[in-house]
């Protein structure tokens, strides 16, 4: 067992230190195991041989490790690449990295055999079978190496089985490995926008560029319902990826009504301002309304790609606060944090 222990390699080791930078709080993201849309289903896989190791600390058995060989779902001879997920840090919402395959092409595009991609929990729910770790849904929070894991934006863990905690007395320092299943479905984000009702459809326009948008969002109690106080969202190509920009809520409207600043952060950076457009539309009662945003000015290397005209707020998730009640004060705060896919339109 020691052996197994010590078979984490240093990368690993290194690449979990980096993942605690990116782990950010759950609060607002509702429970479903769905991942937004605007994402797709990319492959289907299976675990083989997967262990939890947990090692006996303080009379109490702790999880130290887990590792498994990933296999096609439908083809168990088909090994596709592996999972692991390390505790040495101190937050338990890392899943895990997963390291995949590249088929040929995408080796000599990236000059590496494997691509990897990590996870945090953002949801998850009860196993369908007892005595087994939970299932979740995890955001992809960091990519490594381009090829079929750098688009990865969302990873299920479901049809779990075993690898819960022993339930029998240890002895100090004493390690034990307990086997698990687990499907891990891969989805990627699409390259067009997802399907939007009427009421924030664009009148007129061609899609031109699109990213995933995360980040804090605050309310505040006035009395009688919460008021959005502020947001504060980074611009990503995919969730984990590339830093590209930033979208904002402005202290005060410009002389055309535009509050909200979505910009990005290059040697072509532009900067647009919008307001909000026809009827923002709630598609889940515990994430923002998609919304359509009408450009009331822009600056900067416009004329690239554009001018624009709109830009779309859509495949939202989380972002809303709990219900009022009588023990909210006014003047209280609440944070939470918001998804969302944000479209740019000529």
């Amino acid at each position: 067992m020691a052996g197994t222990l010590q078979s984490a390699s240093s990368d690993f080791l290194v690449l979990c230190l980096m993942l605690l930078l990116t782990i950010y709080s759950c609060n607002g993201f509702p429970t479903s195991l769905e991942p937004p849309k605007g994402n797709s289903l990319k492959l289907k896989s299976r675990t083989q041989r997967g262990n939890y190791v947990y090692k006996c600390s303080n009379k109490t058995w702790v999880p130290v490790f887990a590792f498994a060989t990933l296999v096609n779902l439908t083809d168990s001879t088909n090994a596709i690449g592996n999972y692991s997920v390390s505790y040495a840090h101190t937050d338990h919402r890392f899943v895990g990295m997963w390291t995949l395959k590249n088929d040929d092409a995408d080796s000599v595009e990236s000059g590496s055999p494997t691509s990897i991609v990590a996870g945090i929990q953002i949801a998850s729910m009860s196993s369908l079978h007892s005595s087994s770790i939970p299932q979740v849904l995890a955001e992809a929070s960091f990519h490594k190496n381009e090829g079929i894991a750098y688009q990865i934006s969302y990873i299920q863990r479901i049809n779990t089985k075993g690898g819960i905690l022993p339930k029998k007395l240890c002895s100090e320092n004493s390690t034990i490995a307990v086997p698990f299943e687990a499907e891990f479905w891969f989805y990627t984000q699409d390259v067009i926008p997802p399907s939007v009702p009427a009421a924030i459809m664009v009148p007129s326009g061609r899609m031109v560029e699109g990213f995933f948008c995360t980040g804090p969002i605050i309310y505040s109690f006035d009395g009688s319902q919460w008021q959005r106080r502020s947001l504060n969202g980074k611009l990503y190509n995919v969730p984990g990826g590339d830093e590209f920009g930033s979208f904002y809520m402005k202290d005060k409207a410009d002389n055309h009504g535009g509050q909200f600043l979505l910009q990005t952060e290059n040697p072509n950076g532009w900067q647009l301002i919008g307001k909000i457009s026809g009827r923002p539309t709630t598609i889940s009662n515990d994430s923002l309304p998609w919304t359509l945003f009408t450009v009331t000015s822009s600056s900067g290397n416009v004329e690239l790609l554009g001018p624009f005209s709109y830009f779309q707020m859509v495949a939202t998730r989380g972002g809303i606060p709990p219900m009022p009640s009588k023990a909210t004060k006014k003047g209280e705060l609440w944070t939470g944090r918001f998804s969302a896919q944000l479209w740019i339109y000529t």
